[in-house]
This record gives C-alpha cells, sequence and structure tokens, in this order.
C-alpha cells in the first residue's frame, strides 16, 4: 500500500486531542455491534490529519486501511460528476430531455388519483429532464419505499416497474443499464416532473446510460479514463479483481452483530455484488467498489472546485452547480436538508442527520458510510464501515462528522 503523509493536525487548525474522540465514537460503535469495523479519514486544506481503520473486516481479521468497500449510494455522486462532464464540453444542458437520449421517455405517462381513488395516467405538464434526474425529481419512484409508505399511486408504478422486470436496488444482475432503461422508458412516473422530490436509484442509472449514449464508451471504460485515472482512484471499480475479494470487508448485521451472507433486504442481494453473475452491469446508483483513499480523491476534486494535482476534472461551474440546493424550501425526507446534484445540501441544523457545518455536502451509502466536504473550513471527512442497516438511533457517522467539525481551532 502506498504511504500516505499525515501532517500534525496543527498545522492545519485542527485540534488532535478533539480528535482523538474520534476513537472514542468508532470503538463505542463497535462495541455495542452497530459496526464491525470501519476507516475514517479527515483532510484540512487538502492535507491529511487522520487516516485510521478500526475493528475488523470480518472474524478475526483486522479491519486495514487499504479495505476495498462496497460504496453504495456514495457511487451516484461519481455518475453525477460524468454526467456533468458532459455538461462541460457542452454535449449535454441541465434542461435536455431525456428524450433526446433514450426516445422512449417521449411516451412517459403520469400516474394521478382521480377524485374516485381510481389511478389515472396524465400526459406530463413537461418532459423529464437532466435536471430532474440529478435533483431527484424525475417522478421516478423507488420500488421498495412505494410499498414501505403504502402510497397507492408510487405503489402502481412500482408495480409496473416491476412487471417490466425491473429491480432497482443493488441487486447484481446479467443485464446492462442500456437493457434497464428500455424497459423503464414509457413506463409511468408517480408526479409530474419537477414537482416533487423523491429519493430514486432508476434516476441514477438513467443518467448513467445518457453518459454512455453521448461519449460513445460503456459507463466503466468512461469512468475508468475520464475519472478514476486522472484522480488516481486506482481500486474504484465496479467488479474488483478476484485477487483482491480478501480486502472487501463482510458485512455484519447491525445491532446484532451477525455475519450476513445474503442480505436480508427484500430484492436486494449486494454483500456478493462484486462477484456479479455477468459484470456487465455498472449500477451507478450503488454498485461501486473502493477505498476510502481513492475517494478522499474525488471529494478533495470537488473541495478544490473541479481541479486534482493540477488536473481539471470538472469545471468550477459545474461543481458549483452540483454542490447548491436545487430543491428550494423543500426538504429531503431521508434527511430534512436541501439536495444538489446527487448530494445532500446542509441548509439548517438539528435535522434527522446534521453533516459538518451550514454550507457543507456529501452523501452516505447504505452500509453506514458518510463523505461530506465542508468549503467554508475547507475541511473534508470520510467514513466507511460495511453494516446492515446502521441504525437510526445512534448513527456512528454523524457523531464522526460533530467530532471533526468540533475539532477546529
Amino acid at each position: 500500500m502506498k504511504k500516505i503523509e499525515i501532517v500534525d493536525a496543527k498545522e492545519v487548525g485542527i485540534s488532535p486531542e478533539t480528535l482523538t474522540y474520534i476513537d472514542e465514537v468508532m470503538e463505542r460503535a463497535i462495541r455495542e455491534k452497530v459496526m464491525k469495523g470501519m476507516v475514517t479519514l479527515v483532510a484540512r486544506h487538502g492535507k491529511i490529519v487522520q487516516y485510521k481503520a478500526y475493528g475488523e473486516a470480518d472474524e478475526g481479521l483486522p479491519m486495514k486501511e487499504d479495505a476495498i468497500f462496497r460504496l453504495a449510494s456514495m457511487t451516484k455522486t461519481i455518475g453525477a460528476a460524468a454526467l456533468m462532464q458532459q455538461f462541460d464540453r457542452g454535449k449535454v444542458m441541465p434542461s435536455d430531455p431525456i428524450s433526446e437520449y433514450i426516445p422512449g421517455f417521449r411516451e412517459t405517462k403520469v400516474a394521478t388519483l382521480d377524485a374516485s381513488g381510481c389511478i389515472v395516467l396524465e400526459e406530463p405538464k413537461r418532459e423529464i429532464t437532466i435536471h430532474d434526474l440529478l435533483t431527484m425529481r424525475s417522478g421516478i419512484t423507488p420500488i421498495d419505499r412505494a410499498y414501505l409508505i403504502r402510497d397507492p399511486v408510487k405503489m402502481y408504478c412500482a408495480d409496473c416497474y416491476k412487471e417490466a422486470g425491473i429491480i432497482d436496488t443493488m441487486h447484481p444482475l446479467k443485464e446492462t443499464i442500456g437493457d434497464v432503461c428500455e424497459k423503464l422508458a414509457g413506463l409511468p412516473v408517480a408526479a409530474q416532473p419537477g414537482s416533487r422530490w423523491d429519493y430514486s436509484n432508476l434516476s441514477s442509472i438513467v443518467l448513467g446510460r445518457v453518459v454512455e449514449i453521448v461519449s460513445g464508451q460503456n459507463l466503466l471504460e468512461y469512468l475508468k479514463e475520464h475519472i478514476f485515472a486522472p484522480l488516481d482512484m486506482k481500486e474504484t471499480t465496479f467488479f474488483p479483481d478476484p485477487s483482491l475479494y480478501d480486502r472487501i470487508p463482510a458485512v455484519y448485521a447491525c445491532g446484532s452483530g451477525r455475519r450476513l451472507d445474503h442480505l436480508d433486504v427484500p430484492g436486494t442481494d449486494d454483500t456478493q455484488l462484486a462477484r456479479g453473475p455477468s459484470k456487465i452491469y455498472y449500477n451507478i446508483a450503488a454498485g461501486l467498489h473502493g477505498t476510502v483513499i481513492d475517494y478522499y480523491h474525488f471529494a478533495e476534486m470537488l473541495r478544490n472546485k473541479g481541479s486534482y494535482m493540477g488536473k481539471r476534472i470538472l469545471s468550477r461551474n459545474a461543481v458549483n452547480l452540483m454542490t447548491r440546493n436545487h430543491i428550494g424550501q423543500e426538504r429531503t425526507y431521508i434527511y430534512g436538508h436541501g439536495w444538489g446534484y446527487m448530494m445532500n445540501v446542509q441548509e439548517d441544523y438539528n435535522n434527522m442527520f446534521n453533516y459538518l457545518g451550514i454550507g457543507s455536502y456529501g452523501w452516505h451509502g447504505y452500509w453506514g458510510s458518510v463523505y461530506n466536504v465542508w468549503p467554508e473550513e475547507d475541511l473534508v471527512a470520510i467514513m466507511i464501515g460495511q453494516a446492515s442497516p446502521v441504525l437510526e438511533t445512534w448513527k456512528p457517522q454523524e457523531r464522526f462528522l460533530n467530532v471533526v467539525a468540533n475539532s477546529l481551532l
């Protein structure tokens, strides 16, 4: 493993004494079986002050800093960056209807309830745009959540997706994202485009397909050439080589500490995602694997307004668009904040989950991970573990970020 330079925290205005409280948070998470193990990283002004592994990757196997984690939904921001590179090249505009790239979406209808409570299909007031997908306001509903909240319109749409053979979780599939988008195109959505925020993996999948269409490359080839290579993300990919499987931590059930070889969440089996049956489904919603240090390079690029080690990955304008709140006073039902382009934007405090501070942005992964960038303080913090699901009542990720924010001198 390449040696990572760790600087004295005081050199960048951080209290080393306060940072030690991260140890206490992680040790409690392990002791109470919230997580089996994790890796954390803290950096300011582009200099790393904390980078540490805790606990175990598997029974009797210590966690190491170079563990290759399932990134889950932290994948989404990377997909948004790939799409915004097309924006920088003038190939895509946020206002573009997605039917320009996938014509079947011209047939999309909006499901709603009539006065008698029956489902009817209406014409959309306008087509779904790239901006709608990036801001999770496409109307494309998440399948499992539709049944969880028992919304009749969403359940109707979810039934249509399932009947078409669509799976929107992290399940390893034997088809391409192009195949999924062809099935989805023309199926009903649960809200008028642009009218309502609804967290949707399928919105990310469609964006990934747009990148493939306009770039002429499959998504893995594109990411390797235009994001992973220039950012030195050498161990980030959808399907790690089998020689690296022993560096992928096992998944443990949050609370009980039970090892999970098959995930006990309906429709999902991504404990085995790296060993996908065909390795052609480039799930840009939740399918990447990578190390903490690789993801730090990506987050550092965002912190530096699109530049990394003198290389321009995104324009400043693209990063500004990605990291601002696009949903106004509406708040995400997941954490109660604003939403940028495939990332949470903190605009106030004392919500379901608090980041580093007002104006900070980032996102989570299902397995108990988080990355966050606080532009005002030039601060980056990342924590990744592998647990299912992380408890909502005691979240080590939030407490980790709290300690980091409070460590500023």
